[in-house]
């Protein structure tokens, strides 16, 4: 997994106007997915329903961090659930704060 810098994504995606969001959700969903050795992670159809049903994303959120903490317990890490934490930020319109955690987990998995 690549680590990034949570301020870059912030820049970008404050500059691209929410796009680079949408790339990074891709992204880091496939890298996780090629890590994790999960089958049933499909990050382009996911992108998909986030993209046409937004209140998918907030299911996108739960699922991704809960993801995570099943590979932190997995591989004897120290276990950070935070998928209610993140569910909850997402729905008071601080989604992109969830993001910065849940990439956050992803630089200390890399």
């Amino acid at each position: 997994m690549t680590k990034r810098n949570i301020f870059l994504m912030i820049i970008f995606t404050f500059i691209t106007c929410g796009i680079y969001n949408l790339f990074w959700m891709y992204l880091s969903r496939s890298e996780f997915k090629a890590v994790s050795g999960k089958e049933n992670i499909h990050p382009g159809l996911e992108l998909l329903f986030c993209f046409i049903c937004w209140p998918y994303s907030y299911y996108w959120i739960y699922k991704f961090s809960s993801d995570i903490a099943e590979y932190q317990a997995a591989n004897g890490r120290y276990v950070t659930n935070n998928a209610v934490l993140n569910l909850i930020l997402a729905i008071f319109g601080l989604g992109l704060i969830s993001e910065l955690i849940i990439q956050d987990q992803l630089n200390d998995l890399a």
